[in-house]
């Protein structure tokens, strides 16, 4: 790892690492293989103890041969409440329900379990990150959170009283097939406009009743000069008078591509009569968070919605280390990413207007971000 990563020891000195290194080894002849996958998950996770590293750590659902099942469910977490937000048959009258224990430990107990296990940029990387690490039982069997076989699962619903559920897992590639390779978004809603089209990397329309485009950047991959063209043409229509670009979905990609959506999004924040606003998350991550701190610094733009999930300057362009014996995936930050400047210490840009999404909104189809923008500049 140290000679790929440009700082290894930024977040825990190297004694710390190899200290907690020789403590796993040791113990290995009395662990199970999952209580070892999950000791060389938690040493990975120390790289990013202090934040902006979420690159490097061991995310055993995606690249990797070792062996993981997953839950046939999607989670999100709703400021405290664990919830189902997706599920496959035969889970389906399970949506909507809060799940306040697993395996007879409250979530509580759960989170803080799973918690350094997670490679992180801030506080909204784990909380975008923690609900995919409760749904791998081979995680939860190297905390000691159950065994093998089915995940009870201790769930509430607003209708009915609480109960608990026996899950079976399915394999990974399954659960990848349904959820995609990272499984961290809501689910598509046609009904809500900023979930209607998060697979499209680029789109826009003018909202309802309204003079403001509205802008959703989904990845940060190179865009064909007809779409640029296209784009730059929409904000440049007399006819808008405000801009929202959101960027909630947005989990990086490529920094390479972000000069002309940053280009145009700037000409508009100087053109136009009135504000230009981007909605963040705990998705904005990576290059796109970079995309925001530059935005931030250098346009007249006003943040909505959520913190990032990534830091305005952070570790990125990860490599692959491959564990011989198990099969597992470290991945390992390679460069220091800059958003404005490289010695930024903050590990999120805070919105101006905050408006977080609940879980009762979630429910109603409500988008309290979107609505405040609307607000502020209809």
């Amino acid at each position: 790892m140290d000679a790929i990563h440009p700082n290894l020891t930024h977040g825990t000195s190297l004694k710390d690492l190899d200290a907690a290194i020789d403590a796993l080894a040791a113990s290995v002849d009395g662990a199970s293989d999952d209580e070892v996958m999950v000791g060389v998950m938690r040493i990975a996770a120390m790289v990013s103890a202090d934040g902006r590293d979420g690159h490097t750590g061991v995310f055993v659902w995606g690249t990797g041969g070792y062996p993981v099942e997953s839950l046939p469910l999607r989670l999100w977490l709703f400021e405290d409440e664990v919830v189902i937000v997706d599920a496959l048959p035969p889970y389906e009258d399970l949506v909507d329900a809060t799940v306040v224990s697993i395996q007879g430990r409250p979530i509580a107990d759960v989170l803080t379990a799973v918690d350094p296990l997670i490679p992180r940029d801030n506080d909204q990387t784990v909380r975008l990150l923690a609900p995919r690490f409760l749904l791998i039982p081979e995680v939860l069997r190297g905390l000691g959170i159950g065994g093998d076989g089915p995940i009870a699962l201790g769930v509430t619903l607003p209708s009915r009283a609480a109960d608990v559920r026996l899950v079976e897992p399915i394999p990974i590639a399954e659960y990848n097939g349904w959820a995609g390779p990272y499984g961290l978004h809501l689910p598509t809603d046609a009904g809500v406009l900023s979930l209607a089209n998060m697979d499209e990397a680029l789109w826009w329309d003018v909202l309802p009743d309204t003079r403001t485009l509205y802008v959703q950047y989904n990845r940060v991959e190179p865009q064909p000069p007809a779409v640029l063209d296209a784009l730059g043409t929409a904000l440049g229509d007399p006819a808008i008078e405000g801009v929202v670009l959101d960027v909630r979905h947005n989990y990086g990609g490529d920094v390479g591509a972000l000069d002309a959506i940053q280009g145009l999004i700037s000409s508009a924040a100087a053109a136009l009569p009135r504000e230009v606003f981007v909605i963040t998350g705990r998705n904005t991550f990576s290059a796109a968070s970079l995309l925001v701190a530059r935005l931030d610094a250098e346009a007249d733009v006003t943040i909505v919605g959520e913190a990032m999930g990534g830091a305005p300057t952070s570790y990125g362009d990860p490599s692959e280390l491959r564990l011989s014996y198990s099969q597992l995936v470290v991945t390992v930050s390679g460069l220091l990413e800059v958003g404005v400047d490289k010695d930024d210490p903050r590990l999120t840009i805070e919105p101006d207007e905050p408006a977080t999404l609940t879980h009762e909104a979630w429910r109603d189809r409500i988008d309290p971000a979107l609505e405040r923008v609307i607000v502020v500049a209809p």
